[in-house]
């Protein structure tokens, strides 16, 4: 692997040492700078005091050699004083006066006094080039005249500049003996080092946890390759460590891999047995095609067992059968032989010895099995089969059997589910069994019930015909056709009439029922206006509303739709919901409410009777249902009236319900449509 960082190690060394270098020669500079301006500015100070002392000498040794040769006016000793003063270099300027006479002077060419006058004042503003001093001349304590000397700082300017050029120059070579030395230092001592420190950290964090840590420094260096070479070590174990886990974690997915497909395919397995089971269970429950639930049960056996044929058989025990009823997989001719040469009860076939076990039984290779009695089994290659009974309450009702051309062992998934398939086939087979019996019992029922309702309507046509001759000649009677009626007689025959009526009420509601269950009854569709149904039925209950004192009001729209259908079975219901009420209610009143909505007629009956218990409202409009069954029963009445009238409200496609609490009262409310189109529903 090329490490990038390793392309250049001299330009990486080299500007280790430079940034190196540059700092030390950067603290080197500042502090030699420093020391050369303060010995500039020292050495000047030095020099000007040198030239100050040195005027100062002059003036001392001019007041000193000059005092008598000015009194003796001997100008040739005042011009050799004056020569002698110009022999120093400094000295550009020298006047001797005594009182107005200039008695000697002089003046050094090439400065900035050298066109000076000896009767010339000097110029204001030089005192910056030069040292100026004047002294007074005393002879025997006495004044006698005055020197003026003036000393040039030229001089002293050229030798300052010549020390700082050497200053300068100095501070040079000592800065490049400082960078040299500071190059080979920090190449040797820090820039090498750090640089194969480097290299080493480079191949580390590219993996290479062999490389070598060059631990042979000392100090900082030192301690930092021993940490990094410790840290190689620490990492070289964390990545064998690592490595370990790898690799324990690659076996432990590949194992996972290895248990999530083998859970997925026990899981497929399992969803492939259980929606052959839910299709098993609806074919059972939608279904009563025995041969077809079967079939599909035995295909299922053997696909999921995956097995190569099935058989279901049933059992005989009275007769020692067993009755192959279902084949899956086999050819016309193994049926045909298995139909001749079958297994037998007792016998040491799979199928028997599972019924004789009672629990499965499987012969894992037929080639091993010296009792086996059935060699055309052997003969058409197969070599495992697995039996199961079919069983309904310790019942043997047969068995299921699996056959495979392969040797080896039913294990216990295969067993359960075809243990499963067996209950699914035993509930198959019952169901059909009683299927049979409810068809059978059905029929008689049928029959019963058609000869009941021939009975009635026969026995009630044969009682209306001399009740009604009955009810005629009572009539006749009371009318005095045949004469004058004593006042006794006339109550009894009156008495008679009435139960003669309600007896021949009783026969119609009896021949009503028995229409309507035999489909005899057909309503008289016709146009009908619903408010002349209610008045007429309210009118003909009013008597008896009050003679029993119930106020009966009628709550009803001042216009209503036009309706059309039998209007007599709609007075007929609404007249035996008005009749119940006036009958079960001895206080309180009676209500008739009236709605049209929704193409509907809404008749509702409210009393403060007596109420229904929440027993008795679920079979009120059974048929000869009545609250008090008793024989000593207070209210009269077969129970068919309220029987009668659902049958009539839904032969007009409506419906009739009621809301009633016990000791509060009842409401009775039917609906039918407005317009009926035929029986049995609106148009």
């Amino acid at each position: 692997m090329r490490h990038p960082d390793r392309s250049n190690p001299d330009k990486k060394m080299a500007s280790i040492s430079r940034r190196f270098s540059y700092g030390l020669i950067g603290v080197a500079t500042l502090l030699l700078t420093t020391f050369a301006a303060v010995a500039i500015f020292l050495n000047i100070q030095r020099s000007e005091r040198e030239l100050m002392s040195r005027l100062d000498n002059a003036i001392r040794l001019a007041q000193t050699s000059l005092p008598t040769p000015i009194w003796n006016l001997d100008r040739k000793i005042i011009r050799d004083f004056v020569e002698a003063l110009f022999l120093e270099d400094a000295v550009v300027y020298t006047r001797i006066t005594t009182g107005r006479e200039i008695m000697a002077f002089k003046v050094r060419g090439q400065s900035l006094v050298a066109n000076l006058t000896a009767d010339a004042v000097l110029p204001a503003g030089i005192e910056a080039e030069f040292l100026i001093k004047s002294a007074p001349i005393r002879f025997e304590g006495n004044p006698i005249g005055e020197i003026q000397i003036v000393l040039s700082r030229k001089s002293l300017r050229e030798k300052t500049r010549r020390q700082i050029y050497g200053i300068i120059a100095l501070a040079f070579l000592l800065i490049a003996a400082i960078w040299i030395t500071s190059i080979i230092i920090t190449r040797r001592y820090i820039a090498l080092p750090l640089l194969m420190l480097q290299q080493s950290a480079s191949r580390i964090a590219y993996g290479d946890l062999d490389t070598f840590v060059d631990l042979s420094g000392g100090g900082e260096i030192g301690s930092l390759a021993q940490n990094l070479d410790a840290m190689r070590g620490s990492i070289k174990r964390l990545f064998e460590a690592l490595r370990q886990s790898k690799a324990e974690l690659e076996d432990h997915s590949r194992m996972l891999e290895q248990n999530v497909a083998d859970r997925t395919r026990e899981l497929a397995q399992t969803v492939e047995e259980l929606h052959a089971l839910v299709e098993v269970s609806r074919t059972v429950s939608s279904t009563l095609d025995i041969e077809t639930v079967l079939a599909r049960i035995v295909r299922h056996a053997v696909q999921l067992s995956k097995t190569d044929a099935g058989t279901l058989y049933e059992v005989d025990l009275a007769e020692q059968v067993f009755t192959p009823r279902i084949n899956y997989g086999l050819s016309d001719a193994y049926i045909e032989v298995l139909r001749r040469a079958g297994p037998r009860p007792g016998d040491e076939s799979a199928v028997s010895r599972a019924l004789m076990k009672r629990e499965p039984f499987q012969i894992p290779d037929l080639s091993k099995s010296t009792t086996y009695p059935l060699n055309h089994v052997k003969a058409a290659g197969y070599r495992a089969l697995l039996a199961v009974p079919l069983m309904r309450d310790k019942r043997l009702i047969g068995g299921l059997v699996v056959r495979r051309k392969k040797p080896g062992v039913f294990e216990s998934p295969v067993i359960e589910l075809l243990q499963a398939f067996a209950a699914q086939s035993v509930i198959a087979i019952d169901n059909a069994r009683l299927f049979r019996e409810i068809e059978a019992k059905g029929r008689e029922l049928a029959r019963a019930n058609r000869h009941k309702s021939e009975f009635l309507a026969n026995m009630s046509h044969e009682l209306r015909t001399p009740l009604n001759a009955i009810l005629g000649y009572t009539e006749l009677i009371l009318d005095e056709i045949y004469g004058a009626v004593p006042d006794k007689i006339g109550e009894i025959l009156e008495r008679l009439e009435h139960n003669g009526r309600h007896l021949l009420n009783l026969i119609n509601d009896v021949l009503d029922l028995s229409k309507i269950e035999a489909g005899q009854l057909e309503l008289a569709l016709d146009d009908y206006a619903m408010a002349d149904v209610v008045h007429s039925v309210v009118t003909a209950v009013e008597g008896l509303a009050a003679e029993k004192n119930l106020p009966l009001t009628v709550t009803m729209p001042a216009s209503l739709s036009p309706g059309r259908g039998d209007s007599q079975r709609i007075a007929q219901v609404l007249m035996n919901l008005l009749g119940n009420a006036v009958k079960f209610t001895d206080s309180g009143h009676i209500d008739v409410n009236v709605e049209e909505s929704g193409g509907q007629f809404t008749v509702a009956v409210s009393d403060t009777g007596c109420g229904l218990a929440a027993a008795d409202r679920e079979h009120i409009f059974n048929e000869f249902h009545q609250v008090d069954g008793s024989s000593t029963r207070e209210k009269g009445g077969t129970g068919l009236g309220l029987a009668i009238a659902k049958r009539i409200v839904e032969m007009h496609g409506g419906q009739i319900g009621v809301d009633s609490i016990a000791g509060e009262g009842s409401t009775f409310r039917f609906s039918v449509p407005v317009r009926v189109a035929e029986q049995g529903g609106p148009g």
